[in-house]
């Protein structure tokens, strides 16, 4: 559906500082905020990002451990038990591992570190305070020399995979909708916003299924991993109930640990923040909430053909809110934790699932390889039918956790044009990239061949909840919902699909990547807008119709012969004159050497640490049933943040 959103009066953000404004008539006035210079949408400062930050505590798994559901690999054991029984078990094997635990530690000479029971079978160290790198070094050697353990991970803080925020953004004059929904169409003959070669096709998908459903089938349930969720009318109707698994009460800003309320409180944090506890935030930049999971919940399944607000990929969707981070970042464990309750197995000390999903995204992530924490996570989904998606990242170097972990569908974020987008990271662990928006003020070819984003979702509070609202944004962390609303598609024309068909599925019907002889291919040279290969960028263009063709009988499908579409316009030869859209850097040069999942390069921190990449734009309307429409030709003035 096209968007209703309010008209409202605001003045273009200056260089330094937002100016107070109101947004529509009653809804809400700001106060000036002064957001840092150059802020990288992770969240970090340039100090943060010149060092690794305090982990919260050890992950640890001993050897030869009966896991709480070792049975699952062979069947759905673990789900034809009651829950009663389920919890019991757990219960028990969380004992019995922790006393053999508080040997290891003994002998260790670590003293009694507070426990915690994390994933399958590993326990989290929690020794009361932040581990510095030098401590997280000391204490896991002295683990892993004891013969019984089997691994040790730090219990690491993961940073959002924001979108490129770009603050100071001018508005457009006038909303383009939400075009990343509509047909594939256009070639180079065509304008730049009339080339839509990029889009998965979700329109056209929409009529293989019959108005976005799968009539008879039980609707996919699709877990978002995130900052919680925030009232608003375009969701009502399509939200399970959540879960809220932030444990450290620093953190999680709404005063207790896990609970059943994934609300978001906001995820800012303030100057007051900082100096109240520089242990926690010192590392953290001055920024607002950023509503994260409510814009990840709009792309997959806000209300559609309800007459107001926007469209989701699923018309009939059933988004599973859960909770896995508060202010500068989610931990590992949380997000460990979550990944198998929302998946439907059992977590100590929280209630079973009772609406177990298929699908659950996640964007946030780290810039270390894949940890045996997340791989066992997403072994055990596997194994009971679930499959994650993730974003692979924004700073247009290596793909991040977890979307560089093995059997999870990462993915890279292309324009409109179907080229890789300025941010996006790239590599051999991408499976299959789409759209994720592409600012037109990033990169020396922006002003030419960028977009204003897609348009979702989004929430008016600063730092607290405000009104609900529509805005624009880009980044891999709103291609990945791309990809995990079309899986749920899938999933509801085929209940049947295993893991390994969703993920064969959205490769093998993928489009061929675009190409120009206008543009280099990606590569470490080429970090920046280039076009796109199997080894950069996955498979090829997520293709909904193709995917849904897929789903309906995996074992005759046989994708159409297609040709990679060639993009060679006028504006495309433009921007080559001006040379590449970003110089080489050396977190592209890491890629291209050492695969898509290691660290990041210094290059990639220099580069964030500027503000140069990474960048998150949004463009907010209000919403209200008492003013006309925007149009074309009556342009609804916006503000960006």
């Amino acid at each position: 559906m096209n968007p209703d959103p309010a008209c409202s009066v605001s003045p273009r953000v200056g260089p330094r500082a937002f100016s107070t404004w109101a947004l529509a008539a009653g809804f809400l006035a700001l106060a000036a905020w002064v957001p840092g210079a150059g802020a990288a949408s992770s969240g970090l400062s340039a100090a943060a990002l010149s060092q690794p930050a305090p982990a919260a505590g050890l992950i640890v798994k001993l050897r030869d451990v009966p896991a709480r559901d070792a049975a699952l690999l062979g069947a759905n054991a673990e789900r034809a038990m009651t829950a009663a029984q389920a919890q019991a078990r757990a219960e028990a094997q969380s004992a019995l591992r922790a006393e053999r635990m508080n040997k290891v530690l003994a002998v260790a000479g670590l003293g009694q570190p507070r426990q915690r029971p994390v994933g399958r079978a590993a326990q989290l160290l929690d020794f009361g305070r932040p581990l510095l790198p030098a401590d997280v070094q000391r204490l896991a050697d002295t683990l892993r020399s004891q013969p019984d353990v089997e691994w040790v991970v730090p219990n690491d803080r993961e940073q959002l995979q924001q979108v490129p925020n770009d603050p100071y953004f001018a508005a457009s004059a006038s909303s383009t909708g939400q075009w990343w929904l509509r047909p594939v169409s256009g070639s180079s003959a065509n304008a730049v916003a009339d080339r839509l070669r990029g889009v998965p096709g979700v329109q056209s998908a929409w009529a293989v299924t019959g108005t976005g459903n799968a009539a008879g089938n039980a609707q996919a349930v699709v877990a978002v991993l995130d900052t919680g969720i925030t009232a608003h009318p375009d969701l009502d109707g399509q939200l399970l109930p959540g879960f809220d698994f932030v444990s450290d009460l620093a953190i999680a800003t709404d005063g207790d640990g896990r609970d059943a309320d994934p609300s978001d409180p906001g995820d800012g944090v303030s100057q007051a923040d900082k100096d109240a506890n520089p242990a926690l935030f010192g590392g953290c930049d001055v920024q607002r909430s950023t509503w994260h999971g409510t814009v990840i919940a709009g792309i997959v399944g806000a209300s559609t053909d309800n007459g107001a607000g926007v469209a989701g990929i699923h018309w009939g969707a059933r988004v599973l809110p859960v909770r896995v981070a508060g202010k500068c970042g989610a931990e590992v464990a949380d997000i460990v934790d979550a990944m198998r309750w929302a998946a439907g197995l059992p977590v100590v000390g929280v209630p079973l699932n009772p609406n177990p999903a298929r699908i659950v995204n996640i964007s946030f992530g780290g810039s270390a390889a894949c940890n045996p924490a997340y791989q066992e996570a997403i072994d055990d989904l596997a194994a009971v039918g679930t499959v994650v998606v993730a974003a692979a990242g924004n700073g247009h170097g290596s793909v991040k956790r977890p979307a560089s972990c093995a059997r999870v569908i990462g993915v890279a974020a292309l324009n409109r044009d179907g080229f890789k987008a300025n941010y996006s990271n790239f590599g051999p662990a991408v499976v299959v990239s789409t759209v994720g928006g592409d600012p037109t003020t990033e990169g020396a070819w922006g002003a030419l061949l960028g977009d204003d984003g897609l348009l979702t979702l989004d929430n008016l509070g600063l730092r607290e909840p405000g009104a609900a609202s529509y805005g624009n944004h880009s980044g891999t962390s709103f291609a990945a919902p791309v990809v995990a609303g079309v899986l749920s598609l899938m999933l509801s024309s085929n209940p049947a699909l295993s893991v390994p068909q969703l993920i064969d599925g959205v490769r093998r019907s993928a489009r061929p990547h675009v190409a120009s002889s206008l543009m280099a291919v990606c590569s470490a040279q080429n970090p920046g807008r280039c076009a796109c290969t199997v080894s950069t960028c996955g498979a090829g263009i997520l293709d909904a119709p193709q995917a849904l063709q897929y789903a309906l009988d995996p074992a005759v499908y046989v994708a159409p012969a297609r040709q990679a579409e060639v993009i060679d316009s006028g504006d495309l030869r433009t921007a080559a004159a001006l040379g590449t859209d970003l110089p080489p850097d050396d977190a592209a040069t890491a890629q291209a050497e050492g695969g898509g999942g290691g660290a990041l390069g210094v290059g990639w921190l220099a580069l964030l640490a500027t503000g140069v990449v990474a960048l998150r734009h949004r463009r907010l309307i209000a919403l209200s049933s008492t003013h006309p429409s925007c149009t074309a030709r009556s342009p609804c003035p916006t503000r960006w943040s």
